[in-house]
């Protein structure tokens, strides 16, 4: 369970989150949602220890968050990457990168390394393109690649920030049907984003999120009616056409 009690963050003179307490249940896909500018992405930086906390705690399975983090990690895959999709590496390659934190300096890739690769990009549908160099994935089956390294080192807790970014409709509904799959397996899932018409069909739990938390809910989503009561004229629900 992940708890966040009286989280405030400032830059500067400007305000970025006030006054934000919520708990997490394990085994919940959350969604967070909010206009830009909402604080959503600095939610996530605070709860991967990006960024340093100035006031308020966090608590991730009883443990307070900075203790937590010593010794586990989260699956994150986060808004921008900045790779080369020209670099000669394979999707294998890329996969065991979420496993470089627990590799000593200068040492190469183990056989256990491999098998764990292996059995992440399995657990996200592409383990039959392990050998294919990253140029020359597609963007749905790359964004699966970059997962297979999210969840690769066994984290309970997988973090997104707007993973259905330059994505196709059937790309989008296909990569939350994988991380539909890796929640009934005990995975939390928290994600960031604006595809209120696809986190209808996956999501258990949503936070919305203004600066401010202004409503979570654990039963049905909230339609857009609701998202204008709560947001006002600061976002707008956009049928997207792919």
């Amino acid at each position: 369970m992940i708890k966040i009690s009286g989280l405030q963050y400032r830059i500067e003179s400007r305000q970025i989150l006030e006054d934000i307490d919520v708990e997490i249940g394990d085994g919940e896909f959350t969604a967070i949602i909010g206009p830009n500018g909402a604080g959503k992405s600095t939610l996530l930086k605070l709860l991967l220890g990006l960024l340093d906390m100035q006031q308020g705690s966090i608590t991730i399975d009883n443990l307070p968050h900075s203790k937590w983090l010593k010794n586990n990690s989260f699956g994150y895959l986060p808004q921008h990457e900045g790779i080369d999709r020209s670099f000669p590496a394979t999707a294998l390659d890329l996969a065991m990168m979420g496993l470089a934190g627990s590799v000593p300096p200068l040492t190469r890739f183990s056989k256990q390394d491999r098998i764990k690769g292996m059995a992440a990009l399995e657990q996200t549908g592409v383990k039959h393109l392990a050998g294919q160099m990253i140029g020359r994935l597609s963007g749905g089956e790359f964004q699966r690649v970059l997962l297979a390294r999210a969840i690769v080192s066994n984290s309970r807790y997988i973090v997104l920030d707007e993973p259905e970014a330059n994505l196709d409709l059937p790309s989008v509904r296909s990569f939350f049907q994988v991380l539909k799959s890796l929640n009934e397996s005990g995975c939390t899932i928290i994600t960031v984003s604006h595809d209120l018409h696809t986190l209808s069909d996956y999501c258990s739990f949503l936070i919305c999120l203004n600066r401010r938390l202004h409503c979570h809910n654990h039963t049905e989503l909230i339609d857009s009616e609701m998202i204008h009561k709560t947001f006002g004229d600061s976002m707008r629900i956009i049928e997207k056409s792919y």
